[in-house]
């Protein structure tokens, strides 16, 4: 990605002729679509008057403040500036106040500032902790303005830039040590990133899958605070159309990035290519279980969280019902800036892993399952259909307390990991 000192500095400004994400996907039938005012606990609290699917309680979890966020979220709903569409509180047109992409990333420049407001010359390590986690925030806000990363939207772009640039500033200060990788795929290359726990020698490694709508810098806290404390890597990719992967675009074959990169594994000498863990987040669990089943010699465990991997691409019903934003993240990926709702539900149906044939054996490695009470997206009967012929585990995530059943969960993911390992 383009790398610019002071690109922050250039676009905090108003700027008024880019257009507005939300009118960036040409759906053709567009205003037919109905919207579900409460998809799953996990996609938000979704409300029909935003575009976007906002969740507080998954960005909380990431570090950033509470309040803070909900400030932020103040601004863009109060705006009276000129809106893409009325029924849409973050549609403002243009780079300026109310925009969501320039108020999240004039919150990150608020954190960029506390962090380099520390003097570096003489830095203590409680001060390094400061400006890793002040960076750390700064990055999951420019995540958040980039969202949901559509590979046309200029200011995104930017956004996903700045995202990256403060990340690696924050590595710099964290104490784990941290490798960019690259990897050969179809004669490109892909920059990944692998984070590894203070331990001495190669260690197991798990392989993110990226969902629909992450970075794959968004899961450091995962590392930092289940898998590093527990000698395991970490090793993030983003998902085809998305930040260091964007020159591919998504297909059937939604593996291909991962597969490339699992068969180049054993040239890495951090990590014991014999101890590998998939672990598929929402849409990444479509990549992760692909990959279970075509290389299962390559993979010790397979872990998914919500699982999307059969019913949303097949069933009519789910499909019609799914929000605005997710129809055209859909289209996005796929590359497809102008789209009908019965061309995007043919697509859709290429990506059941049932139809692929990928589900028509048992997988040969254990399988932990994660899904949420209530998930309309993400059932009980989609998780069955990820079936293991050696060790099955299903953790079901009851809707309160929401986030300490989330935290509960993801501390039994790792304790699963260290069991198969």
């Amino acid at each position: 990605m383009t790398s610019t000192e002071n690109l922050s500095e250039q676009i905090f400004k108003p700027q008024y002729d880019y257009p507005e994400t939300s009118t960036l996907i040409n759906r053709i039938d567009a205003e037919n679509n109905k919207t579900d005012s409460n998809i799953n606990n996990y996609d938000s609290d979704f409300d029909s008057c935003w575009y976007r699917i906002v969740t507080p309680i998954l960005w909380y979890w990431r570090g950033l403040p509470t309040l803070e966020v909900e400030a932020v979220l103040s601004k863009i709903a109060v705006s009276i500036k000129q809106h893409s569409n009325n029924k849409w509180l973050d549609s403002v047109a243009g780079y300026q106040p109310g925009n969501w992409i320039y108020e999240f990333l004039n919150q990150a420049a608020e954190w960029q500032a506390k962090a380099e407001s520390i003097d570096k010359a003489d830095i203590t390590d409680e001060d390094k902790k400061k400006v890793c986690n002040y960076y750390l925030i700064a990055s999951e806000y420019c995540s958040i303005a980039s969202y949901p990363h559509f590979k046309n939207d200029e200011l995104a772009l930017y956004a996903q830039t700045c995202a990256y640039q403060n990340y690696f500033k924050a590595l710099s200060y964290s104490p784990f040590t941290i490798k960019e990788l690259e990897f050969k795929v179809q004669n490109q290359n892909v920059k990944s990133i692998l984070h590894l726990p203070q331990t001495e020698g190669a260690c197991p490694v798990v392989i993110m899958c990226c969902g629909l709508s992450n970075l794959q810098i968004d899961f450091y806290r995962y590392f930092s605070e289940y898998l590093a404390q527990n000698g395991i890597a970490m090793l993030t990719v983003d998902i085809p159309s998305v930040g260091y992967s964007r020159g591919f675009d998504l297909t059937q074959n939604s593996s291909l990035i991962h597969q490339a990169i699992l068969e180049q594994l054993p040239t890495i000498p951090w990590v014991d290519d014999s101890r590998v863990i998939l672990a598929g987040f929402r849409f990444g669990s479509h990549i992760a279980t692909r990959l279970a089943q075509l290389m299962p010699n390559k993979v010790k465990g397979l872990f998914n969280f919500m699982p999307l991997i059969h019913y949303i691409f097949i069933d009519q019903i789910r499909q019609k019902y799914l929000p605005n934003v997710y129809k055209d993240i859909f289209a996005s990926r796929l590359g497809l800036p102008a789209i009908s709702n019965q061309q995007l539900i043919a697509e859709l149906n290429y990506f059941s892993l049932k139809n692929q044939g990928i589900l028509t054996h048992s997988c040969v490695v254990p399988v932990m399952n994660v899904i949420f009470e209530d998930d309309r997206l993400s059932t009980f009967n989609e998780a069955k259909l990820i079936h293991s012929l050696k060790q099955n585990k299903l953790i079901i995530i009851p809707k309160s307390p929401l986030q300490v059943n989330l935290q509960n969960a993801l501390e039994q993911s790792v304790k699963w990991m260290i069991s198969i390992l």
